[in-house]
């Protein structure tokens, strides 16, 4: 992709990184707009984290059997008033009536169509069935803070299982957990997992995954706030019975679920791979692999568009920075917005057949051959 095609324009942001807070430095970044109070909009350069992210969890569950879904945002809240939580859940479900005056909620949860799902097409026989979805949630919340931390729509990872034993849920639970592991730490996050209480979702038990946060609402043993990211649920048979979802025994199906807050984590790495300079980006959580600031693009154009289609055919996701911009605004953008590495195309790159590579990440700097690229 070149960067004239990009949506990008932060000139009317201040030019001192360290004066921004969180949010201020992701809208700078050109990752997202915010709306209204609690409801943004993903523009070009949040996509592609999303997408990261989003890779990273799908190769995980699929890894562990999970099948791919979509369900829809619009539930019908008789399937809410069958689970008891229509009215339990709060102010916080978004509530609305068609032309024909039916009630309908906006999904802040899919417990419920999951269920209900499940029961038409596997009610009665023996179930071992592992789904998940990555889609958009909603809920009105009142305290709104953070950005992408707490808002009213929100992109999240939920998963379900249905098992007929206990020890069947138990191995898919532990799984998951597994699985929740590699995703945080291949993201690059620092986090810890706590037992936590199962709140309006119920159940048997359930365990937090969460990360210290200035944005953090738990203040844990050590007295410092943390923020959950993620949450794995042990829901015995809270759901089937609500339901009637039973297996081929005529006993209720147990179920298990697992969501991870994928714009909050988003936020959290952020918060977590932040520098002076801007956003740090990794070998699995960046918006490029490289960026390839070229000085000059004019005069330099062929051997950077080089560099630039021969990265690309080996695989790589690449930025070519052709803006007839500074050489200073390159180089400040392109250690902004969470690229894995940069890559300096200037007058000399012909005469040494090298370039300057620095890693994002680490802060290396190396020269490196264009041949060994």
């Amino acid at each position: 992709m070149k960067f004239s095609n990009v949506f990008f324009n932060n000139n009317n942001f201040v030019k001192d990184n360290t004066q921004l807070d969180l949010v201020d430095l992701a809208q700078k970044a050109a990752f997202f707009h915010q709306d209204s109070s609690g409801i943004f909009s993903t523009l070009s350069l949040g996509y592609l984290l999303e997408q990261k992210v989003e890779k990273v969890i799908q190769e995980e569950l699929n890894d562990i059997g999970f099948s791919q879904i979509r369900l829809s945002l619009i539930q019908d809240s008789q399937l809410w008033k069958e689970s008891d939580r229509y009215d339990s859940y709060g102010d916080e479900l978004f509530k609305l009536t068609n032309r024909k005056n039916r009630e309908f909620v906006l999904g802040a949860t899919c417990e419920e169509s999951i269920t209900s799902i499940v029961k038409k097409y596997y009610n009665g026989s023996r179930t071992d069935l592992k789904l998940y979805q990555i889609g958009n949630k909603y809920r009105d919340e009142m305290r709104v803070k953070g950005g992408l931390i707490r808002g009213k729509e929100f992109l999240m990872s939920d998963a379900y299982c249905f098992s007929n034993s206990e020890e069947a849920l138990a191995e898919i639970y532990q799984d998951v957990r597994e699985a929740y592991i590699r995703i945080f730490t291949k993201l690059g996050l620092a986090f810890q997992i706590v037992s936590s209480d199962s709140g309006e979702m119920g159940g048997n038990f359930s365990e937090e995954f969460r990360c210290l946060s200035s944005y953090g609402e738990d203040v844990g043993e050590d007295g410092q706030n943390y923020l959950e990211i993620g949450h794995i649920f042990n829901l015995g048979d809270r759901y089937s019975k609500s339901f009637d979802l039973v297996d081929n025994t005529k006993s209720h199906v147990l179920m298990g679920c697992f969501g991870i807050g994928v714009s909050r984590l988003i936020m959290a790495l952020l918060e977590q791979q932040r520098d002076d300079k801007g956003f740090k980006g990794n070998a699995f959580f960046n918006t490029f692999d490289y960026v390839i600031s070229v000085v000059d693009y004019k005069n330099n154009k062929e051997i950077a568009d080089e560099i630039y289609h021969s990265l690309k055919k080996s695989g790589k996701n690449v930025l070519l920075d052709d803006r007839d911009v500074k050489a200073g605004k390159k180089f400040h953008d392109s250690e902004l917005i969470a690229i894995h590495k940069r890559i300096i195309v200037n007058k000399n790159t012909v005469e040494t057949k090298a370039v300057e590579v620095l890693d994002r990440e680490t802060g290396e700097v190396s020269t490196i051959d264009i041949t060994s690229l």
